[in-house]
């Protein structure tokens, strides 16, 4: 178990809450949004198809989430005997997946309900595991698409690891003081995200009364990430 002290200690991030209102939250980040139907569709494909016994599911799943969240697998180092097009899929993406362990991965997971910090370890060791797959297959870390593919099979667990979000978080989130360390081996830049995004969910919890799920703060850093939320150019009086 590794336990954390959080605090406000940064005059930009005391800047930036106050920019966000319960208006803005109900209207950016717990309401309706554009993107509701799709997500919903990728939501309802992993609900429907949660393992990886076939080779329809696997490629499904990997395909059209890394398609949609601008992270696909065929994105890599690619060698001269490597496969091209849909062999990349079938020949590779699949095989690889379905040799893995991955179902005994995610059946860790399954009686979890929320991220929190006492289950984080869990979440961040399953995320390290894929992660890695994911290179093994690609060449690459892709340390993005795995936190998408398993925010879609594991919706109130996973943030969502991009840049946009990542730069996003930086203006939201406080110094964290570490104290101790994860008893797994896990990816440390996914872990400081994950820190940061337990810490901003907290504050708007206490201040505001919402406790947001992962697409819901990750609703509120896509807001964040507009270039007319800026702070440093134009600060609050």
């Amino acid at each position: 178990m590794r336990w954390l002290r959080w605090g406000i200690n940064n005059g930009l991030m005391e800047n930036a809450f106050k920019v966000i209102t319960p208006e803005i939250l109900n209207k950016y980040v717990t309401g309706k949004q554009p993107w509701d139907l799709g997500n919903e569709t990728l939501y309802e494909l992993c609900r429907r198809h949660p393992g990886h016994a076939n080779d329809q599911e696997i490629i499904a799943k990997i395909w059209l989430i890394g398609r949609a969240y601008a992270a696909a697998i065929e994105r890599r180092k690619q060698k001269p005997d490597d496969f091209i097009g849909d062999d990349f899929y079938t020949k590779k993406v699949e095989p690889q997946i379905s040799d893995s362990p991955i179902d005994e991965w995610f059946s860790v997971l399954k009686d979890i309900k929320d991220v929190n910090e006492e289950n984080l370890t869990s979440l961040l060791d399953t995320h390290f595991k894929l992660m890695n797959l994911f290179k093994d297959i690609s060449g690459l870390e892709k340390r993005s698409l795995a936190s998408k593919y398993l925010h879609f099979h594991f919706r109130d667990l996973f943030f969502i690891f991009d840049s946009r979000a990542v730069a996003a978080i930086q203006k939201l989130s406080g110094k964290i003081e570490r104290t101790g360390h994860y008893a797994v081996k896990v990816d440390d830049e996914y872990r400081k995200f994950c820190e940061k995004c337990l810490q901003v969910r907290r504050h708007i919890e206490e201040n505001y009364g919402q406790r947001l799920t992962p697409r819901q703060l990750d609703n509120l850093l896509l807001y964040i990430a507009d270039d007319s939320f800026n702070l440093k150019s134009n600060p609050l009086p």
